[in-house]
């Protein structure tokens, strides 16, 4: 998937049900999976759902300046 296909994927992920063990980026191909994990991995501190909720549709609207470039 380009960066644009999945910030679209990401900003539907989070508001569908979905499996408690689903990462946001399942579906969106290998690479998008591992950028997103490493962002993970570098930003994410932790925090109530909600507060998950928005960082993935932050991470979104990194990919859609990302896409822009």
């Amino acid at each position: 998937m380009t960066n644009a296909e999945t910030a679209a994927h990401l900003r539907q992920y989070v508001h569908t049900m979905h499996s408690q063990w689903s990462w946001p980026t399942d579906g969106c191909g290998y690479e998008q999976h591992i950028k997103f994990v490493a962002y993970r991995n570098a930003y994410w501190r932790g925090g109530m759902p909600e507060t998950f909720v928005q960082f993935v549709l932050d991470y979104a609207e990194r990919l859609d300046h990302e896409a822009d470039q």
